[in-house]
């Protein structure tokens, strides 16, 4: 027994799923946001991401809530509409109401696990909407899954992008000025801006391909897909570089496929 006292870290109950989740996803509480350029294939993650069974699936979540202002017109996100609360507009009335809905349960533990998808809705947030707020606190309301997606990483309020847990990076991405500052402020942590965007280049050789960072872990890793690790972070160095198959075992890879039920 130790002569001083000691402070222990308080740490969040379990996610009580029967499902395990692949160990290369964000696991909740995870805030994601993904900057992806239009027709890269951003709708079609996010349907995997919340129908298909490899990834968090139909049944992970207690309630979904999507909210697009194409959501009624988008042939991707068909499967999206039955499976989850949709709305085609963003309000701070709308996620006030959805906090104080989870707010309402006396039992902390009667809580429903929930996930929040902010889909292109950038251009109705003003800098003082209720989400850049909502971005630090999400995890003490439940929300497990809080994902954001635009094509204007400058746009996200800084809130959003100091709090996010997992980036993904779409390719192919036309706007050179963005990506560097998404290298410019991400890169720090990938041996600064030059080492970062030779990162993105090897992760998104195709079409369709991201860059997907975790940004939980130290150091940070950097994949391709959510599969092949492509380099670890740390500081201002890169622990390596290229396809990297054999430092923890080659990852299951995911494919990106839209369920058919």
């Amino acid at each position: 027994m130790s002569d001083f006292p000691t402070v222990l870290p308080v740490k969040d109950p379990p996610h009580e799923k029967t499902k395990p989740l692949h160990k290369n996803l964000p696991q909740p509480p995870s805030l994601l946001l993904m900057i992806s350029p239009i027709r890269t294939g951003k709708s079609t993650i996010i349907s995997n991401l919340l129908l298909n069974s490899d990834f968090y699936g139909q049944d992970y979540f207690d309630q979904t809530i999507v909210i697009s202002p194409t959501i009624f017109n988008d042939k991707t996100s068909r499967f999206l509409k039955k499976h989850a609360d949709v709305y085609d507009s963003y309000s701070d009335e709308l996620m006030r109401t959805i906090i104080a809905g989870q707010e309402g349960y006396d039992d902390l533990s009667e809580r429903p696990d929930i996930a929040i998808v902010l889909d292109d809705v950038i251009g109705m947030i003003k800098r003082e909407a209720y989400v850049n707020s909502l971005a630090s606190r999400f995890r003490h309301y439940n929300i497990k899954l809080l994902l954001m997606s635009c094509q204007n990483y400058r746009k996200v309020s800084p809130v959003i992008r100091s709090n996010c847990t997992h980036m993904i990076i779409g390719s192919p991405f036309p706007n050179q000025k963005e990506l560097d500052k998404i290298a410019e402020e991400i890169g720090d942590q990938f041996g600064g801006k030059d080492n970062f965007l030779k990162i993105y280049h090897a992760a998104t050789p195709n079409k369709y391909d991201f860059l997907y960072l975790d940004l939980t872990e130290n150091p940070p890793i950097a994949r391709k897909n959510f599969g092949e690790i492509i380099a670890y972070g740390g500081g201002s160095e890169v622990r390596s570089e290229g396809m990297i198959n054999n430092m923890e075992g080659k990852p299951k890879e995911s494919n990106i496929n839209i369920p058919t039920k």
